[in-house]
């Protein structure tokens, strides 16, 4: 049976999402900001959160309405879905609500409203929460006044890859990280280099992107918890998608001052099946970027990197930032991307040298920098 589904992601990343499933041949209803709704069958959900680099969540899509601008309204849009076909009796019900540029805002209101009348719709039947039995996890989301109702088939945020145990002060989201990946055009026949590694987030993410290795085999979903899809069903599409993985060895390099990140990323690397991509170097950021300053080096290949804003990690900003557009300049076969929010480098950056993009690290406002 075809239904409607929705991938959150993060703001700036809908063009990058919105690729990911046109890939698969899965056909794309609507893209607006931070949603993809995009409809197949309840196997196409599952392969959503199996191989989305960049999604939030997965959600069923129950149901939606355009100009709900009060609360009899949405109790009456949520009292239409016939929760006693998707919800076993005694099942634990969450709801959570998120309101962006909509009448109705006050999110503790549109979880009771939701709250109330799923309970209301349930009329007859025994209301007590047997904690043995999966959580349902409804979303009450309001955009722009249109309220869509949605169950969520991912449960927790995709971002969060089985390889990462340990992280550095100021970790980049791995959703992020693959983004900025995709959004950089690496060629994989090329050197892929980061200088401000941390845990290694992004070089692990672009192995992982090279190697084709699906980010989610090492989980489960609520898709499965709550009887859309069979335990055995996954199980075969997670052993698919292992013979999916390619083969091939890349020139991935990293590099940072702190040496017990260093350890900390060879264990993520290992556990993300990419230790043997990916080439680690302790390193102070200031040597580094001397290195690649040198005068007869000229520098081939991607760099994508994430170096400090100033917030959590101190470093003599203006010395970097300018540093940085040095190289930019002195290696012109060089790709060069990073994001930050340090804003003060559009103060000394010629802007016809670079474009930007505006995302968001976790919930700093950034700039994704590139060369022209």
């Amino acid at each position: 049976m075809i239904k409607k589904f929705v991938l959150s992601v993060s703001a700036g990343l809908e063009s990058v999402a919105k690729k990911e499933i046109e890939k698969q041949w899965w056909k794309i209803i609507e893209v607006v900001d931070r949603l993809i709704t995009f409809e197949g069958d309840i196997e196409v959900a599952a392969k959503v959160n199996l191989w989305s680099r960049v999604g939030n969540k997965v959600y069923l899509l129950l149901e939606e309405e355009e100009n709900i601008e009060d609360f009899d309204d949405l109790y009456g849009l949520v009292n239409t879905i016939d929760f006693k076909k998707i919800i076993p009796e005694g099942s634990p019900i969450i709801v959570k609500a998120t309101s962006l540029r909509s009448e109705l805002h006050h999110t503790p209101t549109l979880q009771s409203i939701t709250k109330k009348s799923i309970i209301d719709k349930l009329w007859g039947w025994e209301i007590f929460e047997a904690p043995e039995l999966p959580k349902f996890e409804i979303l009450t989301l309001m955009l722009n006044n249109k309220a869509r109702i949605l169950l969520n088939l991912s449960w927790d945020a995709l971002h969060k890859r089985w390889y990462r145990r340990e992280a550095w002060e100021a970790p980049i989201k791995e959703s992020l990280a693959a983004g900025l990946v995709l959004l950089s055009g690496w060629r994989f026949k090329e050197p892929f280099y980061d200088i401000f590694c941390g845990s290694w987030t992004l070089p692990i993410e672009a192995a992982m992107i090279a190697k084709n290795i699906a980010p989610w085999l090492k989980r489960k979903f609520s898709i499965v918890d709550l009887g859309f899809i069979s335990e055995e069903k996954m199980a075969d599409l997670k052993a698919e998608a292992r013979t999916k993985k390619f083969n091939w060895t890349y020139r991935i390099f990293g590099s940072d001052i702190d040496e017990e990140m260093i350890i900390i990323a060879q264990k993520n690397a290992a556990d993300a099946w990419v230790a043997d991509e990916v080439s680690f170097e302790k390193m102070d950021y200031k040597r580094a970027l001397f290195k690649w300053l040198e005068k007869d080096q000229q520098a081939e290949g991607c760099l994508v990197t994430n170096p400090p804003y100033g917030l959590r990690l101190e470093a003599d900003m203006e010395w970097l930032y300018k540093s940085i557009d040095t190289l930019f300049r002195k290696n012109p076969d060089l790709k060069w991307w990073f994001i930050s929010n340090y804003m003060e480098f559009d103060n000394f950056a010629k802007k016809d040298f670079y474009k930007k993009r505006k995302l968001y690290n976790w919930a700093e406002k950034c700039y994704f920098w590139k060369k022209k």
